[in-house]
This record gives C-alpha cells, structure tokens and sequence, in this order.
C-alpha cells in the first residue's frame, strides 16, 4: 500500500512539472506571436507587449554592427497596415525565469528569410523580448556556397570559452574579447528587471584571481553571422547552478557576445 501511495505521488509530481512547462511554453509563445501578429498585421499595441519598452534590435550590415531603436521600429509600423511577412516559431528555450527564442520571418515581395533570436525574461507573470538580433538572408543567393559549419561553430564557441574561462581564471582581457564593448546582463530580481552593466561586470574579475566557477556550453545555434548559446555555470561555493542565454553577432570575422541573460538555481533543484 505505501509503495502504491509513493508512486501515485511521484507520478503526480511528474505531471505538474509538465504541466508547469508546458504553461510556460505556451506564455513564452503567446509573447512570440504577439511579435509576429503584431507586424504582420498593423498591430503597434501587440507589438509594444512584446518588448520591453528599451530594447533594440541588432544584426550585421557589411560586417559592421548596426543598431535599430525599438521605440523608432515599433512607431514605424502603421495601424491596420497589412505587411506581406509570414513568421513561425521554431524553437523555445526556458529555464526559470529566462529564455531564448528563434523565430524565421519570410517576406515573399523581397524573397528574403530573417532569423531573429531573441531574449526573454519573465516579471509580473509576462514574458518580454529583452533584445533581439536578426540574420538576413536573400533566397537563392550564393546557394551553392558551401559552409563550413563545424569550423564556424567552433568558432563561436572559442568566444564562449573566453567568457567561461577568463570568469574562473580571472582573465579580465578574455573577457574583453568575448563581449561587445557595450554589452548588458540581464536578469530578474524580486520579480523585476535588473541590469548590469557589461564594463562594470568585466571589472569584478581581477587578474590572476580565481573563481571557483566551473562552466559548459550546452547549446548552440546559428544562422549566417547571428547566433545564441546555451552555459551552466556551477557556482560550487555558493550552492548555485547558473544559466547564462546569450546573443551573439559575427563582426569583423569575430563573434562577439552582444547580450547575456541570466537565471540559477540551487544544487539538487
């Protein structure tokens, strides 16, 4: 009878957690929509609870990074004006109260696909698009160019080394060559976004000090010269596991991390 009772409880146990997942998917996914709906179809005000109201969008034009202010791409975007894009989720990625998407838009008039990869975060129960970037891509061009893509993997990940290993080892100039000058994280405190600022972070590691942070990349995706990836960092010291989702771009040959989110969890959670 208690080992019936124990299982009737551990398979209770299992079902919440999918169902907790599943209603997390689901939120993460109507915010994505909103997105897609919202320019497709004239929806400036779908758009706007979507985005945190500072975010910008980032992509690459002729290898150098440029900036789009999110308020100016929301106001350009007319009400009840119909724009010929068909966009779909592809994948969705959560842990807590952070996340990552990737979303491919198709606008049929320009035969182009963009893949947008964007940051989420989770306060007041609502998901938001901390920042997007974008790859753009014309169809037919160059499809017989072939790419190496293990070699540009790697690629990405020599980056992500930097950041885990100049964070453990204190290698502050790694660091520096990991991140854009002008990167964020981004995380959620009480409910509430945080933000610190990248300089600051980089110097609260001192050269030649170690940390005990042991750090891996768990994924990676990539499209043309964007990017995202996955890190635990275990944080033995501090009984905390640490999930880093990060925005990559390709500039000047070198990818460089626009962007990091953040959550943790305590050991054996």
């Amino acid at each position: 009878m208690k080992k019936t009772l124990v299982v009737v409880l551990v398979l209770n146990f299992i079902l919440v957690l999918k169902l907790s997942a599943q209603t997390e998917v689901e939120l993460i996914n109507k915010t994505l929509q909103n997105y897609i709906d919202g320019t497709a179809n004239g929806e400036p005000e779908k758009l706007k609870s979507a985005f945190q109201s500072d975010f910008n969008l980032f992509l690459i034009d002729n290898d150098t990074l440029r900036i789009i202010d999110g308020k100016g791409y929301i106001d350009r975007v007319e009400k009840g004006k119909k724009y010929n894009r068909i966009g779909k989720v592809v994948t969705i990625d959560y842990e807590n109260d952070a996340a990552i998407a990737k979303i491919e838009v198709y606008f049929p008039d320009r035969k182009r696909v963009a893949t947008d990869y964007l940051l989420l975060l989770k306060t007041e129960d609502k998901w938001k698009i901390l920042h997007k970037i974008i790859n753009l891509k014309i169809l037919n061009e160059n499809q017989n160019k072939k790419v190496d893509t293990q070699n540009e993997i790697n690629l990405i990940n020599k980056t992500l080394l930097h950041y885990i290993e100049g964070t453990a080892n204190g290698e502050p100039d790694r660091l520096k060559k990991a991140f854009h000058k002008d990167f964020n994280l981004y995380y959620i405190k009480n409910d509430s976004l945080s933000i610190i600022n990248g300089e600051r972070y980089i110097g609260n590691f001192k050269p030649g000090k170690k940390n005990n942070r042991i750090g891996k990349v768990l994924a990676v995706d990539y499209e043309g010269d964007a990017a995202t990836a996955k890190i635990e960092v275990l944080m033995p010291d501090r009984n905390r596991i640490a999930i880093d989702y990060m925005l990559l771009l390709k500039i000047k040959g070198e990818w460089r991390i626009i962007h990091k989110s953040f959550t943790s969890k305590n050991y054996g959670d």
